[in-house]
Parts: C-alpha cells; sequence; structure tokens
C-alpha cells in the first residue's frame, strides 16, 4: 500500500491540512486535483476522511472561538446538499469529477480574487452550506462556499466556525457514502493510513497562522489555479 504514489498522496494531503489549519480551508482545494488524477478512487473519500480528523484537531485547539448558533443555517442546509452531492457522485464517470473538480476550483479562485464584501447572513450560510453539501459530497471541495461567505469576520473564529461545519460535513458524507455503498472496507483501510498526515498538516499549519494572515491569500489562490490546471489536464489525457 505505501508505494510512491501513497507517498505523494500523503504529502498533498499534508500540505493541504497545513493550509486548511492555517487559513480555515483549503485541504481538498489543494489535495483533490492531484489525488483524483493519481489514485482517482480515492476521491472523495480518503480526502474526507482526513478532513473530518483535521476538523476534530482544529475543533479541540479553537473551542473557546466556536460559534454554534452562527452555524445551524449551514448545519441543516448541508444535509440536502449532501443528498444531491451523493446522487452526483453515483452518476458522473470518473473523467467528469474531475473536469468538475476543476471547475469548482476555478470558481473559488475567481469568486475569491473579483468578489465584493458582504455580511455573514443566515441565509447567506444557509445557501452556502447547501452548495457546499454538494460539493464536498462529490468532490471533497466543500470548503471555498463557507469560507467566501464568513471571509470577512475575525480570522480566529472564522476558523473555529469552519472547523466545526467541515466536521459536520465529512460526517454526515461518510454516512452517505456508507449508505449507498460507495464506501469499502479497502477504502476505509487507505483513509486511515493517511491520518499520519493529517497531524503532521495540522502541527505545521499551527505555526504559519499569524503569518498567513497577511502574505498567503495570494499564494492561496496560485496553488488552487495550478491544482485546478492539473486536473483539467488529467481529465483530458483520461479522454484521449
Amino acid at each position: 500500500m505505501f508505494d510512491l504514489i501513497w507517498w505523494l498522496c500523503a504529502l498533498a494531503l499534508a500540505a493541504g491540512c497545513l493550509i486548511q489549519t492555517a487559513l480555515g480551508f483549503g485541504m481538498a482545494v489543494l489535495a483533490a486535483p492531484i489525488i483524483v488524477v493519481l489514485r482517482p478512487q480515492w476521491v472523495p473519500v480518503v480526502l474526507t476522511v482526513t478532513a473530518l480528523v483535521l476538523s476534530l484537531l482544529n475543533i479541540w485547539h479553537l473551542r473557546r472561538d466556536i460559534q454554534i448558533r452562527a452555524m445551524l443555517a449551514p448545519i441543516l442546509t448541508r444535509i440536502p446538499g449532501t443528498a444531491v452531492g451523493t446522487w452526483i457522485l453515483l452518476q458522473l464517470p470518473v473523467q467528469a469529477l474531475q473536469l468538475l473538480v476543476a471547475a469548482s476550483v476555478l470558481l473559488a479562485v475567481l469568486v475569491s480574487a473579483f468578489g465584493r464584501a458582504f455580511d455573514a447572513t443566515p441565509t447567506r450560510l444557509g445557501l452556502a452550506g447547501f452548495v457546499s453539501g454538494i460539493m464536498g459530497t462529490t468532490t471533497s471541495i466543500g470548503g471555498p462556499p463557507m469560507a467566501l461567505v464568513m471571509q470577512h469576520g475575525r480570522a480566529r473564529t472564522i476558523r473555529a466556525n469552519l472547523a466545526l461545519y467541515f466536521a459536520y460535513s465529512c460526517v454526515l458524507s461518510l454516512i452517505s457514502y456508507q449508505l449507498s455503498g460507495f464506501l469499502t472496507p479497502a477504502l476505509w483501510r487507505d483513509s486511515l493510513s493517511f491520518i499520519p498526515a493529517a497531524v503532521v498538516g495540522f502541527a505545521l499549519g499551527r505555526l504559519c497562522q499569524t503569518w498567513v494572515d497577511d502574505r498567503f491569500r495570494p499564494l492561496l489562490l496560485i496553488l488552487c489555479s495550478i491544482s485546478a490546471g492539473i486536473a483539467v489536464t488529467g481529465a483530458l489525457f483520461a479522454h484521449g
């Protein structure tokens, strides 16, 4: 199991966990386009399990900053979003999933770069939760909708609330995978093997949090664009 591809995927996951711990989101934005090319059968289950472990670590670290009442709307709308996402996941071939990952990442980059500031109202958070449910279940990239709605708040609070939302979302997605027959014992075994990558990424990400707030956003957008390009390239070669 621990072949070269496993190590490359572990490196991508650790780097993604570093980004998500430092910024509040971004693990799947970086890792999903890479893993979907290297070992597509691991998307989205491996990313979902890794994200759950990482979110639990961040929840414990940021537990005093979590705003449970503010997160009720997206927590509720995540459920129908997950149902729609599960249906899409069972219908799409691997190539279409790769293109969906790329489109999701590029959309997140464009909105982040050119979108205007607005308040995180319950309606907007609820809509973001629904869209995040679809994207998170199909591609494991569920962070951008929530992060973009919440991006103008206090950094530590955003990280805490996103960690709570992602943990809840990951549990819902894993339940949907299990009930639909998509989650196999082999996928469970492979997914759990990446727990050390999540722990390493979390530890390194904590060291970067202060530095990230002022300097990291442009680099994140560049990494998102590169990841999307990798996914598009992989899909085109797969079609060919």
